[in-house]
């Protein structure tokens, strides 16, 4: 069994992921501190931090990975509802649908961020049937859609919300 040595606390361990985390650049694909040390580490550099530079932290994380936050957001709250689930991207969506809204037939403008100014014409996909009222969480339900349009439907379902437009 090979073994490696910590660089921090000088320890000599079994080259294991039990001891060691991965690494694509380490000796034998492992990050040259133990474990324990890394930690360790981490939690120092952390309570180190003012709370408004790990906010400031945070939010540059969930903006370079706002797919990845949205899809874990998703499928955590059709879980939540019981209603099924299947991982789709917004591009997945334009590819499927195109990029004009399903409620008014507008183009939406990629391009724009989902807050800010001008986020009312940006992609917010939106569930024909809402997960709330038991629709699932795939691509075959959800269509790409404005922020105002979105939110002016609501919780009613495709065909509810046409029939109240239509009737006004």
């Amino acid at each position: 069994m090979n073994t490696q040595t910590c660089t921090d606390c000088k320890k000599i361990l079994p080259a294991t992921l039990e001891y060691f985390y991965a690494s694509q650049t380490g000796k034998f694909g492992l990050k040259s501190w133990c474990k324990h040390c890394f930690r360790q580490h981490r939690r120092n550099r952390l309570a180190n931090m003012t709370p408004e530079f790990r906010y400031e932290m945070k939010k540059a994380e969930r903006q370079r990975n706002s797919h990845t936050y949205r899809e874990q957001r998703r499928k955590a709250v059709a879980l939540l509802r019981g209603v099924h689930h299947e991982n789709w991207t917004e591009k997945q969506l334009i590819e499927t649908y195109g990029s004009d809204c399903y409620l008014c037939y507008k183009p939406i403008d990629i391009s724009i961020p989902r807050t800010g100014e001008g986020s009312q014409y940006s992609l917010w996909p939106d569930h024909m049937t809402p997960t709330s009222r038991g629709g699932e969480n795939t691509i075959r339900n959800v269509r790409p859609c404005h922020r105002t349009c979105n939110e002016h439907k609501g919780r009613l379902t495709y065909e509810e919300y046409i029939a109240k437009k239509e009737s006004k």
